[in-house]
């Protein structure tokens, strides 16, 4: 038989998370899918009803909206001026453009095991080969810089990170990220950091690398902290000599973000929804301790303490000689019981014994799927 795919896309397929849900119907409890539940917030949904008669709804430029890309820059953490912002259609698709820019044939890039599994098949997307790096249980799935550095070789271009992490909702310390970018500038190898969540956190805040390197390129998007998921609104700041080649793949790919989400964007960055994020903020951190009470009362399961991120990470190591690995244990548990889980194996090798829950979904789904839960593995 004749095969019409490239060979970039072969054994590239939608992610295990995506898969999960793609089994389930409409009557089943999700704890699997990383969305939040609340609507965006209504005062960028007025901004929008109240000004969409006056804006120029046409292409922006590549790059996007002068406008925005000034406030992305007057907002980060680290120093960066407009010019080395770009507009992208959600943060994978800047995740996308720095990897096709970045990565060739030959190239090694690092990767988080347990991690979003998007990052490896970009990378292979590319014609690179992903490496993972281990983010260990004993160390809260916290980033240990030595554990990557030992990994960086000659062919590494560029180490992934995600703070906080998904799936297992750690916070990164600033002392191990200024060690990492220390010993980057060594090897010459560039830190990629996925910061989407960086606004979900319930200690303290996030560090970013970027404040401790120049080498860096950061990700983020309006999809988890202002909940516009569905707006496809995302961002990546970058070093000068990566922004003119980002903007012509940016362009190639998909010309500019949707002007009437960047307007959107822009009210959210000028504040207009603070006090919806921040409400928003402290109801997670309810759902959070909910869901750890339940997982307490109604199981025997042991979990991580999300930090960030709206994701739990339980552990389930001890009923798999009895139910079967990550992959099996979530499957069944959907098709018995109708709750969505994600297996830890979606993640890496040191995500199986692990399933990830939302603690995103309505405070009753996540009482009921987590009992569920518990009767499953009884």
């Amino acid at each position: 038989m004749i095969s019409f795919l490239s060979e970039r896309m072969k054994g590239i397929e939608k992610t295990l998370i995506r898969r999960m849900n793609d089994m389930a119907d409409p009557s089943c409890i999700n704890l699997g899918l990383g969305e939040l539940r609340f609507p965006t917030p209504k005062p960028i949904l007025d901004h929008v009803r109240e000004n969409i008669a006056t804006w120029h709804l046409g292409y922006t430029p590549n790059e996007g909206l002068a406008e925005l890309r000034k406030l992305i820059a007057e907002k980060s953490d680290y120093p960066i001026v407009s010019d080395q912002v770009c507009v992208t259609v959600g943060a994978e698709e800047a995740l996308l453009a720095v990897i096709m820019v970045l990565v060739g044939s030959g190239d090694e890039v690092l990767i988080p095991d347990p991690g979003f599994p998007v990052y490896a098949s970009i990378v292979r997307m590319a014609g690179g080969t992903p490496r993972a790096y281990p983010l260990f249980r004993e160390d809260g799935f916290r980033l240990r810089a030595e554990n990557i550095l030992s990994l960086v070789t000659k062919k590494t271009k560029a180490v992934i990170l995600n703070n906080p992490n998904n799936p297992s909702g750690a916070v990164y310390s600033r002392e191990e990220l200024k060690k990492l970018a220390e010993g980057l500038k060594d090897h010459g190898a560039m830190a990629i950091s996925d910061e989407v969540y960086k606004e979900i956190h319930f200690q303290n805040r996030p560090d970013s690398i970027a404040c401790h390197t120049d080498r860096s390129v950061v990700i983020n998007s309006f999809s988890k902290s202002f909940c516009m998921t569905g707006w496809r609104i995302g961002w990546c700041t970058l070093p000068r000599e990566m922004a003119m080649p980002l903007a012509s793949f940016h362009q190639l790919s998909v010309t500019c973000a949707p002007a009437i989400s960047q307007y959107a964007a822009i009210g959210a960055l000028k504040g207009i929804a603070d006090a919806d994020t921040k409400r928003n903020l402290e109801e997670l951190r309810r759902r959070r301790d909910l869901a750890m009470k339940c997982l307490d009362e109604d199981t025997d399961l042991k979990y991580v303490r999300s930090e960030g991120t709206f994701y739990i990470f339980v552990d389930i190591s001890e009923k798999t000689a009895k139910f079967g690995n990550s992959f099996a244990i979530a499957v069944n548990l959907l098709s018995k019981e109708k709750v969505v889980a994600i297996p830890g194996s979606a993640f890496g090798r040191l995500g199986e014994g692990y399933l990830r829950l939302s603690f995103a979904a309505a405070p009753e789904h996540i009482e009921e799927g987590i009992r569920r839960l518990g009767r499953f593995l009884m």
